[in-house]
């Protein structure tokens, strides 16, 4: 069963179903930078990045069924990559509204180097009222496997290359 219907499945089992995605090596092509390129003077780094078009039509697809609501849940070391972030969600994927995208901020002190692997599961589960059940797209291991002990069964986890087995 692809991805799409093994979400559509989940859906039709669930009331209301919330699918997080993460970004960089999930909707948008992953590049590696070192610790500190990414400065005041970093701007565009994000914004070019090359779209992951075949998970966005699968991301499309799935936010037509019903009872699912699509946010986006990433990561940016700086407030200049956030911002380029919503730049590049807007002119990849228009049909996610703005205030579903959760960018959290290293800057700002939303997650550092001890918490990363957490801050993603906790976050899904502060919108955990909302939704009977949650789910995460993500390319990180770690944070795929802390996701899924902090869901329980409240959710399921799935990463990135289930989306794009046929």
């Amino acid at each position: 069963m692809d991805f799409y219907e093994r979400i559509k499945k989940i859906c039709g089992e669930h009331n209301k179903v919330a699918l997080f995605v993460d970004m960089d090596g999930t909707l948008v092509e992953y590049n590696v930078f070192p610790d500190g390129a990414v400065t005041t003077e970093s701007r565009g780094l994000f914004v070019d990045n090359k779209p992951l078009n075949f998970i966005i039509d699968k991301i499309k697809r799935i936010n037509e069924l019903k009872n699912i609501d699509i946010y986006i849940l990433t990561y940016s070391r700086s407030n200049i990559i956030r911002e380029e972030k919503k730049i590049w969600l807007k002119k990849y994927m228009p049909f996610i509204k703005e205030s579903n995208y959760i960018i959290l901020v290293k800057e700002n002190g939303d997650y550092n180097s001890e918490n990363r692997n957490y801050v993603k599961g906790n976050k899904m589960l502060e919108k955990a009222n909302e939704y009977d059940y949650l789910i995460l797209l993500d390319d990180d291991h770690n944070i795929l496997r802390n996701t899924k002990k902090a869901l329980k069964d409240r959710g399921e986890v799935f990463h990135v290359s289930s989306a794009i087995v046929e």
